[in-house]
């Protein structure tokens, strides 16, 4: 199947030539008659007794192109599997075969104006929908955001269900589905702690403010006290109020400081306060064997290592290393590594990962990576 792109005037075409197909065909004449969701516009044409196909690609921009310069959110990624779910429904209305349609992504356009994803059906093309879609995801780990949590719970569980043999679109959607609303839920629960820590807090503050203004009142007349002794008349004929005044002010002054010492206490408790991170060690991945050395060192997590510059916190040039091979994540106080369904494997002291199994990893521990060996220390 030969590909070639024409610009003529506004128009951009993608051309699809060397194919053999049946141009009298029910189904490939129902594609061309209907305006069907999610199909890519073609024409049939004739040069040099050669069928070709084009594609009107005017106005669209493929996939990679669209996430060359940004990554793909959860929510893009979310509506990226809608409109393959759209895809197929229409599909199934008009008695088409789904194994017709090309999920390569180099042949998958967004549509600017519509806002949809679009694909190309090529009736000569049979290809096993699970082994393409399967394919498609794999290649769509690429283009996520790892730093979006939403759209890594949606990529990698769907990874998973992808791994398995018998699967099915409604699979995938609805483990999109379920990962997106936990993922809401999540922020949900945090943006409820966050408004509850915020409401505590001035509460704290309306009450520190209320006591401070109560010791400002005592201070003002100690220091209104000390004042009206430093002029007052020395001497041993004292009246008895004065006497009573004289010895109020000496015994307020120091509560008040007794005061502003413990409260100022109980902010410097406060502020030694440590986070989990700050008390978790960091670990370090040192290369045992290789030419050139090669330290890792996790500083955000998870932590993904693989020799895609896109997608991966740490690029190892190798050709063995998959594109997306392993992440490091953090449990509380301890470490776990976890393979990301990698095609040469992930080791832990000699003992191959389960794709997408994480498992704890401590210092002296050996991690292999395709066949480099590294020391956790």
């Amino acid at each position: 199947m030969d590909i070639i792109y024409k610009k003529d005037g506004n128009r951009n075409t993608m051309t699809i030539q060397n194919l053999d197909i049946d141009e009298n065909n029910y189904k490939l004449q129902m594609v061309i008659n209907n305006r069907i969701d999610g199909i890519m516009p073609m024409k049939i044409e004739h040069i040099n007794n050669n069928i070709i196909i084009n594609y009107n690609i005017s106005s669209k921009t493929r996939l990679p192109d669209l996430y060359a310069r940004k990554q793909m959110s959860g929510k893009e990624l979310y509506s990226f599997i809608k409109d393959i779910s759209v895809l197929v429904e229409k599909m199934s209305e008009y008695l088409l075969d789904i194994n017709s349609i090309v999920f390569d992504i180099e042949m998958i356009y967004f549509n600017r104006q519509t806002g949809k994803y679009e694909f190309c059906y090529v009736p000569s093309r049979q290809e096993d929908f699970q082994v393409r879609i399967r394919d498609l995801f794999d290649k769509l780990l690429e283009y996520i955001n790892h730093d979006d949590k939403e759209a890594v719970m949606i990529a990698y569980g769907i990874q998973q269900i992808t791994i398995g043999a018998d699967f099915t679109l409604q699979d995938i959607l609805k483990c999109a589905y379920r990962n997106m609303r936990e993922f809401q839920q999540e922020q949900q629960e945090k943006e409820i702690k966050k408004q509850n820590r915020q409401n505590e807090w001035q509460i704290n503050k309306e009450q520190t403010d209320a006591d401070r203004g109560d010791r400002e009142v005592e201070k003002k007349k100690g220091i209104l006290g000390t004042i009206q002794k430093l002029f007052r008349k020395k001497d041993k004929y004292k009246t008895a109020s004065e006497m009573e005044w004289d010895d109020y002010i000496g015994t307020e002054e120091p509560s008040v400081v007794a005061e502003d010492t413990e409260l100022y206490n109980q902010r410097e408790e406060r502020t030694m306060l440590l986070t989990n991170r700050t008390m978790v060690k960091p670990i370090v991945l040192t290369a045992v064997g290789t030419e050139n050395p090669i330290n890792i060192k996790p500083f955000d997590f998870p932590y993904i290592i693989g020799k895609s510059h896109s997608s991966c916190d740490f690029c190892i040039d190798s050709a063995v290393v998959s594109r997306v091979h392993l992440r490091i994540l953090e449990e509380l106080d301890d470490f776990m590594v976890e393979d990301l369904n990698s095609t040469n494997g992930t080791f832990l002291n000699g003992e191959k990962l389960k794709p997408h199994k994480p498992q704890l990893i401590s210092i002296g521990d050996k991690l292999t990576i395709a066949n480099i060996d590294f020391l956790v220390e």
